[in-house]
């Protein structure tokens, strides 16, 4: 890690008080990491401004042993607190609950929905932010796009899914 412009060799209690430390002063409150976590360029802004200081989350997220978390529950726990859930726990949770706005929508998208909530289950985040989820088979058998487009504006409601995904 970077110890006043030296790369340093550090303890893994170092590593991630640090981390803690600069995500903190970067996003001080819990609504705001999740904030700039939903919007891509924001938390590819934030992973890159703690990549400059020498931190990489996911080394975090490597060494607590927690490769079936989300790096958005890795960092919410570690900085904020958080009871982490699974990549699994969070899919299941939207698919028992649903949010309100979930139910009212025409079948077809919501079975598009639900296979791209499981794509956050196997690969997380990233999954969900890709061209290539239009192209995944369950995301396609389920008429990807076309099936969303009657229900209302695509991009918002792939965020409004996230936003029920990443719900505290």
């Amino acid at each position: 890690m970077g110890v006043d412009g030296k790369l340093t060799r550090v303890t893994p209690e170092q590593y991630r008080a640090r981390l803690v430390e600069e995500l903190i002063s970067l996003v001080p409150s819990l609504a705001d990491f999740r904030e700039r976590w939903l919007d891509p360029a924001q938390r590819k802004d934030l992973i890159e401004q703690l990549g400059a200081q020498g931190l990489i989350p996911d080394k975090l997220r490597d060494a607590a042993h927690m490769g079936e978390y989300d790096l958005f529950d890795v960092l919410a726990a570690v900085a904020y607190g958080v009871e982490p859930l699974t990549r699994t726990e969070r899919a299941a949770r939207f698919e028992d609950a649903g949010p309100d706005w979930f139910s009212i929508l025409p079948p077809p998208a919501t079975k598009v929905l639900r296979a791209v909530v499981r794509q956050f289950e196997k690969a997380g985040t990233d999954a969900l932010e890709t061209p290539e989820l239009w192209q995944v088979a369950e995301v396609k058998r389920a008429k990807g796009l076309a099936a969303l487009r009657p229900a209302g504006n695509p991009a918002e409601l792939l965020r409004k899914t996230k936003e029920s995904l990443f719900a505290i």
